[in-house]
């Protein structure tokens, strides 16, 4: 016999309507603010929507309710229906050429039946090439100039679609399944990604995205309208604590000044403890609209200012493209040189800071500025400083467990002494040796190839 689904009572249909009441008011509070210039819903990324994100975000919440109300192919449809409105509401074009470059990929990687993640691998580097040569300010400055929307394209392509081509072609030589096309389709036009563009704040693994799309999981519903919660409470704390003092405005005016004291004092308020407040708030907000659609993803950043060391910050901050980068670069060195455990942690750390990190930032570089020039000496010097760092942990973890030493707990002095050195080591790492070193050799340069207008 066939079970029928249970009709909803009025108690649940009370409590579905206060939590749409509530995330209503939650986005209310964002747009206001975002409104009224007081923060930004950008993210990593530095390209505003072409409509208010009022409009963005209610094409999401519409998606939402109605999605979250069915079941099967029809919750499917409302999920894919909405995302891509939410898509052309974004930017109609770059919707439109998203949709034809899917269904391209998905020809190229699942041909007659089949999977074929290297073809999908050499397709997507094509992309990526042909999208450099037609963002390139080096060859058409000027035509450029004249069709910013060009280098927006390729900008929003890199920023959205990287990480994500990275999971699926992964996941799919691992598993050789083939996938639908709508799956696939649905795992790239997704409708949080055209409110806050992604970069990454939330990468889903193609698996567990497409687990989620038959049926609407209340329990991650619930975990979702949490981290909205928490990400709205961290943006009303940062806007408060800027309108008191921002830190990263003072750094910038004592770098400009070349005041030294100026430096050292708004340095570490500025980074990493301001840079770690709005970022967790945006990537909390981004992951909590995902997880309110009934997609498992979870936290990007899990409490970064507390690690009380280098390899704990690691594994706290950016957590997505840190599983990426493990998977991909991490684990296959490890498990090849598994017979000389140090030299396999050595040689994985340069796999994954020194080829990994670096190549994976080189697409949102080159589009920023629509040129390999300037060279992104930062990302460099502090992949390299941040591959030795974490290697001599990761080996020191190491040797204490083989030994099984049993370290105390630390103390509360000294447990606030290590978090301290942890955030001035990434504070060194980060802003002095890496950004100083590329505004050392290139000095401070606009992003011109994603300005709107003219190049000055």
């Amino acid at each position: 016999m066939t079970k029928l689904p249970r009709a909803a009572s009025p108690s649940d249909v009370q409590v579905s309507r206060s939590r749409i009441a509530v995330v209503g008011v939650l986005v209310g509070v964002l747009c206001c603010l975002e409104a009224a210039g007081l923060t930004r819903l950008r993210g990593w990324c530095e390209l505003d929507p072409e409509r208010p994100y009022a409009v963005l975000f209610a094409a999401y919440l519409a998606t939402w309710v109605v999605a979250r109300e069915t079941r099967g192919l029809v919750r499917r449809s409302a999920l894919l229906i909405g995302s891509v409105a939410t898509a052309c509401l974004f930017d109609p074009w770059f919707a439109a050429g998203s949709i034809a470059w899917v269904v391209a990929f998905h020809a190229v990687v699942f041909a007659r039946g089949r999977v074929h993640p290297g073809r999908g691998l050499a397709f997507s580097l094509v992309t990526f090439a042909v999208l450099a040569v037609a963002c390139s300010r080096d060859l058409w400055p000027a035509f450029l100039d004249a069709h910013r929307d060009v280098g927006r394209w390729g900008y929003l392509f890199a920023l959205s679609y990287t990480f994500r081509i990275a999971w699926l072609l992964h996941q799919v030589r691992m598993q050789r399944t083939v996938l639908p096309l709508l799956d696939v389709m649905q795992y790239f036009v997704f409708a949080p990604f055209f409110v806050i563009v992604p970069y990454m704040l939330a990468i889903p693994r193609c698996d567990r995205f497409r687990a989620g799309l038959d049926a609407h999981d209340v329990a991650i519903e619930r975990s979702g309208i949490r981290m909205i919660a928490w990400g709205v409470a961290l943006t009303l704390v940062t806007v408060v604590l800027h309108a008191v003092y921002d830190p990263r405005t003072q750094f910038l005016a004592s770098l400009r000044a070349h005041d030294l004291a100026g430096i050292a004092l708004h340095s570490l308020p500025a980074y990493p403890i301001s840079a770690a407040l709005e970022v967790c708030a945006i990537a909390a907000i981004l992951v909590g609209m995902v997880r309110l659609l009934g997609i498992e993803l979870g936290p990007s950043f899990q409490r970064p200012l507390l690690a009380s060391s280098i390899s704990e910050f690691w594994r706290r901050w950016n957590t997505h493209f840190r599983d990426l980068l493990v998977e991909l670069f991490y684990l296959p060195v490890v498990m090849r040189l598994r017979r000389t455990p140090e030299r396999a942690i050595i040689v994985g750390c340069i796999s994954v800071f020194v080829v990994g990190s670096v190549l994976f930032h080189l697409p949102k570089h080159y589009f920023r500025y629509g040129s390999i020039y300037p060279a992104n000496v930062h990302i460099v010097v502090e992949n390299i400083m941040m591959c030795a760092i974490v290697a001599i942990a990761l080996i020191r973890e190491a040797r204490a467990a083989k030994a099984r030493a049993v370290r105390p707990s630390p103390s509360l002095p000294r447990a606030a002494l290590c978090v301290i050195r942890t955030w001035i080591v990434v504070l060194v790492v980060v802003m002095y040796a890496g950004y100083g070193s590329q505004i050392a050799v290139f000095g401070e340069r606009t992003p011109h190839a994603i300005q709107h207008g003219r190049s000055p």
